[in-house]
């Protein structure tokens, strides 16, 4: 089937943005590669094999599906689960999701006695241990133990003879701002907890503590391993001045022109007539709407880009009117010679173009992350 649209993901990008990673850890420390959410809109389909390629010695995902899905993608490396999704469902439930995690041997991260309990019942019946985490909230105020409560659950966990706790991790509430001070306060309240847990003897595979801006701007955080997961596709949502120019943007959206025609001066564009031509104008019709996650709040308000041709180069044209479901309208009159089934890149790789994941976060008031993840599954993703 031919696409008149396609999100294309460069492998080369990727595996930059790993190296651009390894770069600022240590020899052993571990890159804990986060891929939820359909590898943040990238496609999971496409990420995967540049991480088992690159040696990535783990993967991170949300959910427990998340996880099964990599298994039946032929991940054989550890993952980490990071919803407690034993702590919801019947107590049959619990004991078959239990059982799949211990099976596909899934590090899940457990809140209560509970879901630990569902999980030595599961490692009974399949004759394997059962691999665990626990967060410790150090500031997010999200999910997880406070240090106090955390001390007495690791102690009741490390007694049970079906589990093995293989990490203590916590997450940043803000190491992407412009004031590091609270990520520091978070990685002291952190580090604390684990001197004191190192001083009573547990048996703990590892801690981690840094996500994607962590990485590149409070290194130290960077213990046993981290988890980078923006940064993986090659984006940054720290400060603007801030970004590292080895990260390289690894997802472009390129559409064909559906349509090219000419409209008269005083003709209105779209929904609601927002946009009234002012000259006898030439327009064109991309194949994307907000059903794929571009945005409504785009209408009148972003540029596309012509793909470069035999004598012209790249060129930008204004979105005009508002988005609809499936299609946006563009002002060629501008443009020069254009004609239907031309490129045009919705969404660039340049990470300074006006139509960047970055730039359209920051113009619609959101984050990078929010850009990538609701790009729809009509749009289909290809490795380049």
């Amino acid at each position: 089937m031919i696409h008149s649209i396609q999100a294309q993901v460069c492998t080369e990008s990727i595996r930059n943005n790993i190296a651009a990673i390894r770069r600022r850890l240590s020899p052993n420390t571990e890159i804990c590669a986060v891929i939820k959410a359909d590898a943040y809109g990238h496609g999971v389909r496409c990420v995967l094999p540049i991480l088992q390629e690159a040696n990535i010695e783990r993967t991170v995902v949300a959910h427990l599906e998340e996880g099964l899905e990599l298994r039946r993608l032929g991940w054989i490396r550890p993952i980490l689960c990071l919803c407690p999704f034993l702590a919801v469902g019947s107590a049959q439930q619990r004991i078959q999701n239990a059982l799949s995690a211990v099976t596909a041997n899934i590090l899940c991260t457990v809140t209560s006695v509970a879901e630990t309990e569902a999980l030595s019942l599961a490692a009974n019946q399949t004759g394997r241990r059962a691999r665990v985490e626990i967060k410790i909230d150090s500031g997010m105020g999200r999910m997880g133990f406070l240090p106090s409560d955390g001390e007495k659950f690791v102690a009741t966990v490390a007694r049970m003879p079906q589990i093995a706790i293989e990490g203590i991790y916590t997450h940043f509430a803000s190491s992407d701002d412009e004031d590091l001070t609270y990520t520091q306060h978070q990685l002291d309240t952190f580090n604390t907890f684990r001197d004191r847990l190192s001083g009573q003897g547990f048996t703990i595979g590892g801690y981690h503590a840094a996500n994607s801006a962590a990485v590149f701007r409070a290194t130290h955080s960077c213990l046993d391993s981290v988890r980078p997961g923006l940064a993986l596709y090659g984006y940054w949502g720290g400060p603007v001045g801030q970004r590292p120019d080895d990260l390289l943007p690894a997802m472009r959206i390129v559409a064909r022109l559906t349509s090219v025609r000419r409209v008269p001066a005083g003709y209105p564009i779209g929904y609601g007539r927002t946009f009234v031509t002012s000259r006898p104008s030439l327009i064109g019709i991309v194949p994307i709407g907000y059903a794929d996650g571009y945005r409504r709040l785009l209408s009148n308000n972003a540029v596309m880009t012509l793909a470069a041709k035999p004598g012209q180069s790249r060129r930008q044209v204004p979105v005009i009117g508002r988005v609809s479901m499936d299609q946006t309208t563009v002002d060629l009159t501008d443009a020069g010679p254009v004609e239907a089934n031309d490129e045009i890149i919705v969404i660039d790789t340049d990470p300074h173009a006006p139509n960047s994941v970055e730039a359209l976060a920051r113009k619609l008031n959101t984050i990078p992350y929010e850009i990538t993840t609701m790009i729809g599954s009509r749009i289909p993703r290809v490795s380049v």
